[in-house]
């Protein structure tokens, strides 16, 4: 009966973990985690911060001892490549566990940018938003505190502000890109994003990256050009990075993106798989490697990774990196590639763009969409699409990713028939529309 070890018990561990159960459940499993819960959902967090979720249902126990799971709570510090051992720390003691094959699933870290003056202001004052001890920080802080500053307008950025607005009587954002959710938008699409952030009473500054810290007795703000930024407290949401210590410390391949792995999951070593935040990950369009840090493809490749460690024979194609987050009342969801980024990638894209209602223009409660699809003028098949609206962002980005996972090009999409009911929907919907006005571009 092999002996699996799972390092780390987030998205990709879990998704591992009961892959393993179902491939092979006679298979006796170990977890190395450090958490004093199983599982902790950090999506929620910026949530729990604005109050929509309780901070307690973040953390949750799953009962790994009834599952026939072995829990050993500490960090997996190296393996011992050749003999098949984690050396694993508990505090001050380390211990050795032997095993028959790994999953190295350690997940991603908040990148803390190279900024004078931050190491004598980070967690004094100014806090990454990454775990559920640094909500707790942030909440401690919150009643001594007026004015806010949140350095990063990515997903989390974006929703801490919105969330800061019901605490703190100012918050400024400062993103060193010249647009939101940089890499996710487009620019003309990230526009109402900024616009409705504002509406929020967000003072946005893009094209403003920080170069400074002021500090006084701890953090009271940045700079940034030579403007200075004051502030009571503040949060640092300048994305992630893959944790590849474990690898590096072990001898198995890695990359600036993370550990490289195949598409069935394994790294350099034989025996030993990753997946999740940790690894380098691919685009399904192209292969192309890409800075994705999704729980959904993390989960994906957690299936993956927990199927082959088992004896299973399964491959891992890519992820569309499908995104969506919620600001306010706003929801914004992308998938694929954004247009600069398909160019760079040597692609030639056509766009098919629109603004539009969700519903017929004679029924109540309308609301708008605005919508952009991304195809390939060479080939024809779908390159990415962006939406930003109050609702139905989401379920039409998944449409797109779909297309993507699956191969269906823009021009049969007219075959795929989308539910309709005038309190719900147009006949002919706006996405429908979006692709038909990008034919029509690669037509000409």
């Amino acid at each position: 009966m092999n002996h699996i070890i799972i390092i780390g018990l987030g998205s990709a561990g879990y998704a591992a973990l009961m892959s393993i159960r179902r491939t092979a459940p006679k298979a006796r499993i170990t977890v190395i985690d450090p958490k004093l819960s199983d599982l902790m959902h950090p999506c929620g967090i910026p949530y729990s911060l604005g109050g929509h979720v309780n901070v307690a249902g973040l953390e949750q126990d799953i009962f790994l001892s009834k599952m026939g799971v072995e829990k050993l709570s500490g960090e997996a510090v190296a393996i011992e490549t050749g003999s098949r051992r984690v050396i694993m720390r508990t505090g001050d003691a380390e211990r050795l566990v032997a095993f028959d094959v790994a999953i190295i699933a350690t997940g991603s870290v908040p990148a803390i940018p190279a900024i004078p003056g931050l190491e004598q202001t980070l967690y004094n004052g100014l806090y990454p938003l990454a775990t559920v001890d640094d909500l707790k920080k942030i909440q401690d802080r919150l009643d001594s505190a007026a004015r806010g500053i949140v350095i990063g307008a990515g997903a989390i950025g974006l929703e801490a502000a919105i969330a800061l607005r019901q605490h703190l009587k100012t918050i400024n954002l400062l993103e060193m890109k010249p647009q939101v959710l940089p890499g996710i938008l487009d620019p003309d699409m990230s526009v109402p994003v900024l616009q409705h952030m504002e509406f929020h009473g967000v003072v946005m500054n893009t094209g403003a990256p920080v170069d400074g810290m002021l500090a006084k007795a701890g953090f009271a703000g940045v700079t940034s050009g030579g403007t200075a930024y004051g502030a009571d407290f503040g949060i640092i949401a300048a994305g992630f990075r893959a944790s590849t210590g474990l690898a590096a410390g072990s001898g198995i391949a890695f990359e600036l993106l993370g550990i490289t792995v195949d598409e069935k999951m394994r790294t350099s070593v034989p025996g030993v798989f990753a997946a999740g935040d940790c690894i380098a990950a691919w685009s399904v369009i192209d292969g192309a490697r890409v800075p994705v840090k999704l729980a959904t493809c993390a989960y994906r490749q957690g299936i993956v990774a927990g199927i082959n460690a088992a004896g299973g024979d399964v491959a891992y194609r890519g992820t569309a990196a499908t995104f969506v987050t919620k600001v306010g009342s706003l929801e914004v969801a992308g998938t694929g590639y954004t247009t600069e980024a398909a160019k760079a990638a040597g692609f030639t894209p056509v766009e098919g763009k629109l603004r539009a209602g969700i519903l017929p223009d004679y029924f109540p409660g309308n609301t708008e969409i605005t919508l952009k699809v991304i195809c390939d003028r060479g080939s024809g098949r779908f390159l990415g699409a962006q939406a930003v609206a109050e609702k139905g962002a989401a379920e039409r980005i998944n449409l797109v990713s779909m297309a993507l996972e699956c191969g269906i090009l823009p021009a049969d999409f007219w075959r795929v028939e989308l539910a309709y009911c005038p309190a719900v929907s147009e006949v002919i919907d706006p996405l429908n529309k979006a692709v038909e006005y990008a034919l029509r571009r690669i037509a000409r």
